[in-house]
């Protein structure tokens, strides 16, 4: 992984590094008034415009394209922390080792450094190899990763990992079937973080119920080739979730917190899921299949039923789940969806003060009508006319929650960006993870 490391300016090091100078204003002649950047002795000159949407976003984008990743940032524009930590997210590329120095103090320097190194060290595991990140190296390595932060705080963590084979993973049928065609086993992650404040058997306050998809060929409703070059990043929840956890804990987790990491490959081989099989989970419901590229809720399914079985105060699901939501918000924000405003209203309000772009979509019980199915309680994809992708997808996923437990879904639209952003690199974002922080610490 590539690393940022932070320095005041006042450090002897800065003046070493490349000078970037933030100015409003224009160029003046001979140069283009549109012109984004003139060039100084010691570096650049980049004009902002701090009414701009992201603009301190963009900046960063501008550097990057001038190959600059070693700077001093300075001039008669300053950014907040709040504006610092996003254009360092920016500026971050997978790529290069970064080197920024700004006016902010060591301390703060410090601790934005972390933070900000906590988060891409996630982006680049949403990234990584699908031979590298089976399911259960995957849980592993993310359960690892809490673990340090847990020994760095005094703080308590266990991993459950229950993977085909084992008697436990029976009852797991969107697991099971998903993962039936794949050499990898899938598994169930059950990660369990206690602070140390709390006793072990506190009650727990928030359930974290993921999507780790390692690898998605859409099974035998193959994707086409364009849609399934980038399907090592369909994990990318379970990866973000326990990002958000492992920042919360080395910044003052206050909750007992659990996550379900629902983990497999969707592959095809002779004895994979085909479209109309039945299955039939543990609380009753049927579901026909119509679609084995739908695959993410079944297994979501599974982490549902086994966190209300645990009788949490609160649930949420995030997974990278529908292009529907895509199409409906974009590939720059995600989508909150909940049938109940108020049971979102905390966790939209922590994405606001943490400047995560986002967006809620409907969840009516008219919904449902998308997923009528003559053979089975309901299909496991929405179809019909004007059928809305996203939120009939959260309709199948109410059907595996206990109505008097508060539940939020996350559609992950913004996980991953093919060709980058004016606001970010291509590659894994890191959305979320910052946002969700700050809702379980605070």
């Amino acid at each position: 992984m590539k690393k940022i490391k932070l320095l005041s300016n006042t450090e002897k090091d800065a003046k070493n590094l490349v000078q970037i100078y933030l100015e409003t204003g224009s160029p003046k002649k001979p140069f283009d008034k549109d012109s984004k950047f003139l060039p100084k002795e010691d570096g650049y000159t980049i004009f902002v415009d701090p009414s701009d949407f992201k603009w301190y976003q963009k900046t960063a984008r501008t550097i990057a394209s001038l190959k600059v990743f070693s700077l001093n940032l300075q001039g008669s524009v300053a950014l907040t922390k709040e504006q610092f930590y996003w254009f360092l997210i920016a500026l971050y590329d997978g790529q290069h080792e970064l080197k920024v120095a700004s006016v902010f103090d060591k301390e703060t320097c410090k601790k934005l450094e972390n933070t900000v190194n906590t988060v891409n060290q996630f982006r680049a595991i949403a990234d990584s190899d699908s031979k590298e990140s089976t399911p259960s190296k995957l849980v592993e390595k993310l359960f690892s990763l809490i673990k340090d932060a847990c020994d760095t705080t005094g703080d308590h963590a266990k991993l459950n990992l229950i993977k085909r084979g084992d008697e436990k993973f029976k009852k797991f049928t969107g697991l099971n079937a998903v993962g039936f065609a794949s050499f990898q086993d899938p598994c169930m992650g059950i990660i369990d973080v206690v602070p140390k404040a709390l006793s072990k058997d506190a009650p727990i306050d928030m359930a974290l119920v993921g999507k780790g998809i390692t690898f998605d060929t859409g099974g035998y409703s193959l994707k086409p080739d364009k849609y399934m070059e980038t399907m090592r990043t369909d994990k990318t929840a379970v990866v973000y979730l326990a990002g958000a956890v492992t920042l919360a804990i080395l910044q003052g987790l206050k909750k007992r917190v659990r996550l379900y990491l629902c983990c497999s490959e969707n592959m095809v081989s002779g004895q994979g899921m085909l479209p109309g099989d039945v299955l039939t989970y543990p609380n009753g419901v049927t579901v026909e299949i119509n679609n084995t590229d739908a695959e993410g809720r079944l297994v979501l399914a599974d982490g549902l039923l086994q966190a209300c079985k645990d009788k949490p105060k609160f649930i949420l699901d995030m997974a990278t789940l529908t292009g529907a939501a895509k199409i409906a918000v974009g590939r720059d924000m995600f989508s909150v969806i909940a049938q109940n405003q108020e049971h979102s209203k905390a966790l939209c309000e922590a994405f606001d003060a943490n400047d995560e772009m986002y967006w809620q979509l409907p969840l009516c019980a008219f919904h449902k009508r998308f997923l009528s199915s003559r053979r089975a309680d309901m299909t496991n994809s929405g179809h019909g006319d004007g059928a809305p992708g996203a939120s009939v997808a959260a309709s199948f996923l109410s059907s595996f929650v206990e109505k008097d437990i508060p539940w939020v879904h996350i559609d992950l639209s913004s996980a991953y960006l093919p060709d980058g952003s004016p606001f970010l690199a291509a590659g894994p974002t890191g959305s979320t993870i910052l946002g969700l922080s700050y809702y379980l610490t605070k």
